[in-house]
């Protein structure tokens, strides 16, 4: 793992900044938090002491299952964008690599330094992409699923730049203003508290730094929208959700529908 990332983190337990002096060894110089992981790739910054998060809906726990995890990209994800967001999200969600390219282009890569963070980066097509697209910055990979977790750690592990670290959505585990944008597909839906998330996002951006995610709209069919409310999946629509983001203090607001997905950009001011 990239030591780059040490400066950025924050304690999970203490909130301490910068608490690690190793990677290989990590433990919280100021309450003695010890990190584990059952990945020597993976920094699991869940503190244990306080107990595993919950698992409050269907998707949720679909998420831990290994299975699912090794066969997310190439089937399970395409197959559920289709399902609940239609033929007009297929070659730009379904098919990832439009999505990848609106993604990438979003967050504005070129133009401006990192570090990223990729936020329920799953099984970490998108933290590979950004890898490949910004070779020379520090890209952080989170997501709460080990067996996501697991299956990444295998796929970016040619990538030098990459860390992944497990941990909540919902109390990212590093200091104020540590990345120059967040990318977060298709994960909004899933989280228990989405403002809590937003505001831990804006917390982690640098003053301009770029917000990136993707979620859905509404589910065109009739069996779409049975699958969704039965696995827990909320949706948004954009004038709620341009609403939302700028009430916490996001700005420029601007989206794209892709059949029943959206993809959305904001910025820190």
């Amino acid at each position: 793992m990239d030591p780059a990332v040490l400066p950025i983190l924050s304690c999970p337990r203490c909130r301490a900044e910068a608490p690690f002096r190793s990677l290989r060894n990590p433990r919280c110089a100021t309450c003695g938090l010890e990190p584990s992981s059952t990945n020597p790739h993976v920094l699991d910054l869940i503190d244990v002491t306080v107990g595993e998060p919950t698992v409050a809906n269907t998707e949720q726990r679909l998420m831990e299952s290994d299975l699912v995890a090794r066969i997310y990209d190439r089937f399970w994800r395409p197959t559920f964008v289709r399902l609940l967001a239609g033929k007009g999200a297929g070659a730009a969600v379904g098919g990832l690599s439009g999505e990848l390219f609106i993604h990438k282009h979003g967050l504005s890569l070129d133009d401006r330094p990192g570090p990223w963070l990729d936020l329920s980066c799953g099984p970490g097509a998108f933290a590979r992409a950004l890898a490949a697209a910004a070779p020379g910055a520090l890209i952080v990979g989170l997501d709460i699923s080990r067996a996501m977790l697991d299956v990444a750690a295998q796929r970016t592990g040619g990538y030098t730049n990459v860390v992944l670290v497990r941990a909540d959505a919902h109390s990212l585990p590093f200091v104020d203003g540590a990345f120059g944008g967040v990318n977060n597909a298709g994960a909004l839906h899933a989280y228990d508290d989405p403002e809590l998330v937003f505001r831990e996002i804006r917390r982690v951006l640098r003053p301009g730094g770029l917000y990136v995610g993707s979620t859905f709209a509404e589910a065109p069919s009739l069996l779409g929208r049975l699958v969704a409310r039965a696995a827990g999946i909320r949706r948004f629509e954009q004038t709620e959700l341009r609403a939302w983001l700028q009430r916490i203090g996001f700005a420029d607001y601007e989206d794209v529908r892709l059949g029943g997905a959206l993809v959305f950009r904001v910025r820190r001011p």
